[in-house]
């Protein structure tokens, strides 16, 4: 039978904050309730969640426990609570607190927006719509890109892979986009309207292998490869086809209502 826990259960958060739950424990002026014991008991590593819900191992994590609400009274009775460092970083992480909290709220009110659109209709898509935008762009392409930070970059690495240079090597070596860059500049496969604007006609109309630049975006400066074009079924695009077609009817929704909230931009560009 094991006899510890691991240091990593040790640093489980405790809260002081007192409960109507009864006691298991009191560590000076400090409360232990069944409540909290059970929320954290709940909280152990799957791992570890047969021994810590025996008898021994309830016994020893109550130990830790206890151990923690030690630490945290003997801190409180030295004045760490007044210290100027350690109410530097509590600001700080009130701050990371409030913007994360904002961040979630945000997402929140945005998906419940979208939810209530798609309820009452305005960006309902129907089968139909999908059926004939399918019909009219059946086709998945696959490129690969380097993007550069001027267009005289991106012309001397269109020259270079105009005369037989590796592209994939030249995206791992050149390419400001690491993502794409890790896979020798290959990018998903996008149907018809997934690709960022100016590459959207563009590599419908490319041939195999075709290469081309540069093409300037908000980004930079890329050149692009075909590597691949194949034709989707209608299941196979259905869902990805549903999704470009609520995104273009969100899109002329908001151009619709933007009259109502007046957009004032003071600085076009900013600092990096």
């Amino acid at each position: 039978m094991k006899r510890f826990l691991p240091a990593t259960l040790a640093l489980l958060a405790i809260s002081c904050k007192p409960s109507r739950s009864p006691v298991v424990a009191r560590v000076g002026s400090l409360e232990i309730t069944r409540s909290e014991f059970d929320q954290k008991l709940a909280e152990v590593p799957a791992d570890y969640k047969a021994f810590v819900e025996s008898p021994d191992g309830r016994r020893q994590f109550l130990d830790i426990l206890i151990r923690e609400k030690l630490i945290l009274a003997a801190a409180d009775k030295a004045g760490v609570s007044h210290d100027p460092d350690f109410k530097k970083e509590i600001r700080q992480l009130k701050r990371e607190e409030d913007r994360r909290l904002m961040e979630g709220r945000d997402y929140l009110l945005k998906r419940f927006w979208i939810d209530k659109l798609r309820q009452n209709g305005t960006i309902a898509v129907s089968d139909g719509e999908i059926r004939r935008y399918w019909e009219k762009h059946p086709d998945e392409v696959v490129i690969r890109q380097i993007l550069t930070a001027t267009p005289q970059q991106a012309e001397a690495i269109l020259k270079k892979a105009k005369s037989g240079s590796s592209f994939a090597a030249m995206a791992k070596a050149a390419s400001l986009d690491a993502d794409s860059a890790a896979r020798g500049g290959l990018m998903p496969g996008a149907v018809y309207g997934e690709a960022i604007p100016e590459f959207n006609d563009l590599i419908f109309r490319m041939k195999l292998h075709e290469i081309s630049g540069p093409i300037k975006t908000e980004f930079g400066y890329h050149v692009v490869r075909k590597e691949s074009e194949k034709k989707l079924s209608y299941n196979g695009a259905r869902e990805r086809i549903a999704r470009l077609l609520e995104k273009e009817k969100i899109d002329r929704y908001l151009k619709s209502i933007k009259a109502q909230f007046p957009v004032e931009v003071y600085h076009a560009e900013t600092s990096p």
